[in-house]
């Protein structure tokens, strides 16, 4: 029969823990934003009713892949994945220069400096760094569409 030593510091245990991931459940639920992170284009949902669906046009060889969309408008996102495809020849997507818009969430791992030219892909707008990297984002504001001049 355990003691009542062991019983009482179990339940303590027990409530700790059940406190401390409230706590987290909470936290995340008064963000006004919504983070996503996959390793790889075959973990991420492509279809579906989920709060986060990978865009038709990110190549399938993505991987190390984040998101960020705000809860209140899921539509106001940013996207960064690797590829080794060059997103010009992704379904969907047409060269820009300038983009005519900006990234309307700028999450800690978003770099305060980006190409000013890249690809419109639907209405995202995409742009890849020297070291192989893609910055995406979609924002509420219109923006030109790939193959519009």
């Amino acid at each position: 029969m355990p003691s009542l030593t062991r019983l009482v510091a179990a339940a303590a245990l027990v409530a700790t823990l059940s406190t401390g991931l409230a706590a987290c459940s909470l936290a995340d639920l008064g963000s006004p934003q919504r983070s996503f992170e996959f390793d790889s284009y075959g973990e991420a949902p492509k279809s579906g009713t989920r709060s986060f669906v990978l865009a038709g046009w990110v190549p399938s060889d993505a991987t190390s892949i984040r998101a960020v969309a705000l809860r209140d408008d899921p539509q106001e996102a940013v996207l960064a994945f690797r590829t080794a495809a060059p997103l010009a020849e992704a379904a969907g997507c047409a060269p820009a220069d300038p983009l005519e818009s900006a990234p309307p969430i700028a999450p800690d791992w978003w770099p305060s400096d980006l190409p000013t030219a890249g690809v419109v892909c639907g209405d995202w707008s995409a742009v890849t760094t020297d070291d192989g990297e893609v910055y995406a984002w979609r924002d509420a504001a219109p923006t030109r569409t790939a193959g519009a001049e």
